[in-house]
């Protein structure tokens, strides 16, 4: 927890609420998927990320990055699953692309690269 300390911007991020939506693409640049999920910072280190728990309780973590971190306008924001988040201190996106073709073996670690999108999402 000592490196929290080091850093006060990604320090000032805990107890904080983000909506973070993620486009996912394939090593083509071909799109999979959108997701849009929601949560507290619980845990910021340089090293490890940006640590949030969701609703459910499950965590999620993103590059600690604060390049794509943007103050969200006042509001409702509906995630992936249909939770509906009002007025969220941030909004957060992410590219994330894969790094390997997807005819690894079952099991097998796949490789994927986060792109921060570092322009501010439009809303509405």
């Amino acid at each position: 927890m000592s490196d929290t300390i080091l850093d006060p911007e990604l320090a000032a991020l805990l107890d904080k609420t983000a909506l973070v939506g993620l486009s996912y693409f394939d090593v083509n640049g071909d799109a999979l998927q959108q997701r849009m999920l929601a949560g507290t910072v619980v845990r910021v280190t340089p090293k490890d990320g940006i640590t949030l728990r969701q609703s459910n309780d499950d965590e999620f973590t993103l590059p600690s990055s604060m390049a794509p971190w943007f103050l969200a306008p006042a509001g409702d924001y509906r995630t992936s699953d249909g939770e509906t988040v009002s007025n969220p201190d941030y909004l957060v996106t992410w590219n994330v692309h894969r790094c390997q073709d997807d005819d690894k073996p079952e099991g097998e670690h796949q490789w994927w690269e986060w792109v921060a999108n570092t322009t501010p999402p439009s809303v509405g």
